[in-house]
């Protein structure tokens, strides 16, 4: 019976063992830099480096949405210019494939008490330049009644997409699906996880990361408080995600956004209480535990106050924050990037 209780006991302290050595480093970010005004930011990085920034007009209630295109190098970034999409609305996001199709979704409502979800899919050269256009081969589809989404998808032609509820309930969604046939240029996103979102936890700020293992890291903020939750999953092959229980990571935090590497790598950013400043922090995934992950002490990188709603991507070679910095005047933008060891 000694024996047994010793050897259980040497396996949790390896286990123990193991979750610690697997904690991230703190990646070194660059200085932020302004790059545009507006609101709403999100981003998105392919393994080229070229970067999709999309964002809302400075304007508060403006619907007008706009994309820039990006090229990193080193760490810093050369922009192209800012490009009006043909849609309007709030909370864009976006994604990109291996071969360049770009995947634009966003919220019809300034409040979440009654907007849909609508997508557009485009085209770009993932090799190019920052000086080109998408092309855009859809028209506005409706997703789902819902608010503030996030996107993602990976080289297996999977699409993650999670949002709020749509008429004003705390419900989390999910819907996992794929381009009908792209290779005959039909861009129809078939939903395979059924006809409606999923209802996976409580919450609001919600933001997925997904990578080509399949595997999931969502984030998301407790209604009304200053908490933050994370939920790692795997993308089943019948389009379910298999959401491990929620976990607690930062005690003073809002708006959290969240990038996944094919290494295990997550990059976090979210912005801080009280000081209102977007904070980075790093994860691996654990081994021991399938539903943990070993997060770094998180730091601050920005050099402005008034740093909301941040969005970070990831190439597994760099990390881009965006964010917007409140002002009592306009909204401007800026960006930081990180090179992943």
């Amino acid at each position: 019976m000694r024996a047994r209780l010793c050897l259980r006991f040497s396996l949790t302290i390896i286990c123990l063992t193991l979750a610690a050595k697997s904690a991230a480093a703190q990646l070194q970010w660059s200085s932020s830099q302004k790059y545009d005004t507006g609101q709403d930011t999100a981003v998105a990085m392919h393994a080229s480096g070229l970067i999709l920034e999309f964002h809302r007009t400075h304007i508060l209630a403006g619907t007008e949405l706009f994309y820039h295109v990006g090229k990193v190098i080193g760490t810093n970034v050369t922009w192209g210019g800012s490009q009006r999409v043909p849609a309007e609305g709030t909370w864009p996001n976006v994604a990109i494939s291996k071969e360049g199709y770009v995947l634009f979704v966003w919220s019809t409502g300034l409040a979440k008490r009654s907007s849909a979800l609508y997508y557009m899919t485009g085209k770009i050269d993932p090799n190019g330049e920052a000086n080109q256009s998408i092309s855009w081969l859809t028209q506005p589809t409706r997703v789902d009644a819902g608010f503030h989404s996030s996107i993602a998808m990976n080289d297996n032609g999977i699409i993650a997409e999670v949002h709020e509820s749509g008429s004003n309930g705390t419900g989390l969604y999910y819907r996992v699906g794929q381009f009908k046939n792209p290779k005959a240029g039909d861009f129809t996103i078939v939903w395979n996880s059924g006809e409606w979102g999923v209802n996976y936890d409580d919450g609001i700020n919600p933001h997925i990361a997904f990578n080509n293992q399949n595997q999931v890291v969502e984030v998301h903020q407790v209604t009304g408080q200053h908490l933050l939750h994370y939920h790692r999953g795997v993308v089943l092959k019948n389009a379910v995600i298999d959401f491990k229980a929620s976990q607690r990571y930062d005690n003073w935090g809002y708006e959290p956004s969240v990038a996944l590497s094919d290494g295990g790598l997550a990059v976090e950013i979210h912005r801080n209480d009280p000081n209102r400043r977007a904070y980075a922090m790093t994860g691996t995934l654990s081994l021991a535990y399938p539903e943990r992950i070993s997060w770094s002490t998180s730091v601050d990188i920005s050099n402005e106050g008034g740093s909301i709603y941040p969005a970070v991507a990831t190439n597994g070679n760099y990390a881009i924050g965006t964010w917007t910095s409140s002002g009592l005047v306009t909204n401007a933008l800026y960006y930081s990037v990180a090179r992943i060891p």
